[in-house]
């Protein structure tokens, strides 16, 4: 038997939905458009005119060109489950009070999965690696969850995910190994039907690190197998047009290159390789920042930046210190923080 409760909320969608239709669609675009992503998500069923105009092309480029201009942070924390928080105001940089020194963050959907070993963020998703190849994307604007098609492997297997801003696409790229042969292959998301495409490549390479995507392009440190003593090198994958490029630092600057101390950065939107010590600790003084000095990046330099002397306790990439409101429940739970999060609608 059907409740009163229900029997009411069917009634107001009705009347709703009645009303909403002497509404111009100018109208109801732009107030859609100051709303939440969480509540858009569930607006889609209001109606079938809501449904349609939150589903249009047009709408969901206008809803991401405004979370562009306004990113959030993105936290991520949990073992098992990974819960989602999106931060309900614009970044503390971008704050007009420079005395504040806090940020709210409000749940906002939990990811199903078991022990995960990888987990990392790109433009509006999140993907968790809980195996071998195992992979889970969520997009947390529109709660999508999808398993990417496992890929078979062989010796070792490497995965990156880039970024092309100009089509706007994420893309997958593995790289598998077995005898001294590689086998490359790329998965575009937000596509309809998702499958692994073999891609053509003529510099046989071994991946050591993890990847950055600066501006298209999908940077890491691979050993190239047909140098003596398998040189090291950095790769460079155009994520547009699946072509890549090498970069081979000159002797002078293989300091950027060391694999144990190094880590490749986006710094200022460009390349750049940050070395700090193996052992970093309250005793550290100083770390390196190699920055290219030319545009084929074969020759870097170095700058030194030295730590206060009374710094105790250091935490890279922040400018000051910010409180986040909302999150007790994950005390004691391990917190991963994504800046730059855009909110995207587009279902895939």
């Amino acid at each position: 038997m059907e409740s009163l409760h229900q029997k009411d909320h069917q009634t107001i969608l009705t009347r709703f939905s009645k009303y909403s239709e002497q509404i111009p669609d100018d109208l109801i675009t732009e107030i859609l458009l100051r709303l939440p992503s969480r509540s858009i998500a569930r607006f889609r069923c209001v109606c079938k005119l809501w449904a349609s105009t939150i589903s249009r092309q047009d709408f969901t480029k206008s809803f991401r060109a405004r979370s562009s201009s306004r990113p959030q942070i993105l936290f991520a924390c949990g073992k098992n489950n990974l819960k989602l928080f999106l931060s309900s105001s614009p970044q503390p940089h971008q704050n007009t009070d420079e005395n504040s020194s806090s940020i709210a963050a409000s749940y906002h959907m939990s990811l199903p999965c078991g022990r995960f070993y990888t987990l990392g963020h790109i433009g509006s998703l999140v993907y968790v690696r809980e195996g071998m190849s195992l992979w889970k994307i969520c997009n947390p604007s529109t709660g999508q969850c999808f398993t990417l098609p496992e890929v078979k492997i062989h010796s070792w297997i490497r995965t990156f995910f880039g970024y092309d801003p100009i089509d706007k696409q994420v893309k997958v790229l593995t790289i598998t190994g077995e005898h001294g042969e590689d086998n490359h292959q790329v998965l575009t998301l937000e596509t309809d039907k998702m499958s692994w495409r073999t891609i053509e490549y003529d510099t046989p390479h071994s991946p050591i690190s993890a990847g950055v995507c600066i501006n298209g392009v999908l940077y890491y440190r691979a050993y190239e197998h047909s140098l003596p003593d398998h040189c090291m090198m950095i790769v460079g994958f155009d994520v547009r047009s699946e072509k890549y490029s090498f970069i081979r630092v000159r002797e002078s600057s293989l300091g950027a290159m060391e694999p144990e101390t190094t880590t490749l950065i986006n710094y200022n939107g460009q390349l750049a390789s940050l070395e700090m010590q193996r052992s970093f600790s309250e005793a550290s003084t100083s770390f390196d920042l190699w920055v290219p000095q030319d545009s084929g990046k074969e020759e870097w330099s170095k700058h030194t930046y030295k730590f206060p002397i009374y710094t105790r306790h250091v935490i890279l990439y922040c400018s000051r210190s910010v409180e986040i409101r909302g999150m007790k429940e994950v005390k004691g739970k391990k917190l991963f923080a994504y800046v730059d999060h855009i909110e995207d609608l587009k279902l895939m």
